[in-house]
């Protein structure tokens, strides 16, 4: 397979797109018709979602010190500053969506 072609870079992410969201809704209306979310599951839930959050966000930090202090490129500096910045933002919005049924 040619990478260095567009479209099939285009092709890729969108095939890779697709098959991540279909992992993410597929099993979660697989377990609502099997009523398996109970309170212990949505507890699990949230705990692993926050780790998971923790998780990339030190990845993000490891990247940006090597982006700054090892390769000294400032477009890899700039994309990972984006990636930070709707990473933090997409954290305050579900902090509001939260905070806003409780």
């Amino acid at each position: 397979m040619d990478f260095n072609n567009f479209w099939v870079q285009v092709a890729f992410w969108v095939f890779l797109g697709v098959f991540v969201i279909c992992m993410f809704i597929i099993p979660r209306q697989i377990m609502k018709k099997k009523k398996q979310h109970d309170e212990r599951f949505v507890f699990n839930d949230q705990y692993a979602r926050a780790f998971g959050w923790f998780g990339s966000l030190a990845a993000i930090f490891i990247c940006w010190f090597l982006s700054l202090a090892i390769f000294r490129d400032f477009l890899a500096f700039w994309l990972i500053s984006a990636i930070y910045s709707a990473h933090m933002i997409f954290y305050a919005v579900g902090a509001a969506i939260a905070n806003s049924r409780n």
